[in-house]
């Protein structure tokens, strides 16, 4: 832990005490350091991501957003990557579908239901006995919304599940949500 001097104190063998002026300015030189720190990459982490693309922009059409992933979730191994071009998605067709998607995504319980999902698959009765759900028809309501979106599939035996290809994308969209 690092010491914080005292502003009272014999600061050396002059005998000068640090004033108000350069104390306030040795606080705003801290303070514009740790911002500055705080909006650049590290060394460490660098925008990886970025780099790569400058790299390989040859290979990509002017203007792409990319994103994916590499993580274990709901019991099973996911990577997925995602490229579109800038044209593509700014397309007001795109828009008009994306929305549609996003829509399903904008209810506090479907968001339950998906976070539960990501733990593992479920049925409808394991919904109502952790109390995501209060009934089968509130269920299989936000259930439908969900799948009709593309969000979940149900397997044969009643259980459902985040898409494999969804996965990804969801925790993309949380992840961009996030205020940055």
């Amino acid at each position: 832990m690092s010491s914080t001097p005292d502003p009272q104190r014999d600061t050396g063998s002059s005998g000068h005490q640090v004033g108000t002026e350069e104390r306030l300015a040795a606080v705003e030189a801290r303070v514009e350091a740790l911002e500055n720190a705080a909006s650049e990459p590290s060394e460490a982490n660098g925008f990886w991501v970025v780099d790569t693309l400058h790299k390989q922009r040859d290979q990509l059409p002017e203007g792409s957003v990319i994103f994916g992933g590499d993580l274990d979730a709901a019991g099973g191994h996911y990577s997925y990557q995602w490229q579109r071009p800038t044209e593509v998605l700014t397309d007001a067709n795109q828009w008009a579908d994306s929305f549609e998607r996003l829509t399903a995504l904008a209810h506090p319980v479907r968001g339950a239901i998906l976070r539960r999902l990501l733990q593992s698959s479920a049925q409808v009765s394991d919904l109502i006995a952790e109390e995501l759900v209060t009934s089968t028809s509130t269920a299989y309501h936000h259930l439908n919304a969900l799948s009709q979106a593309g969000w979940i599939k149900k397997s044969g035996s009643g259980t459902y599940e985040i898409a494999p290809t969804r996965v990804i994308p969801l925790l993309t969209i949380i992840s961009a949500s996030e205020d940055h």
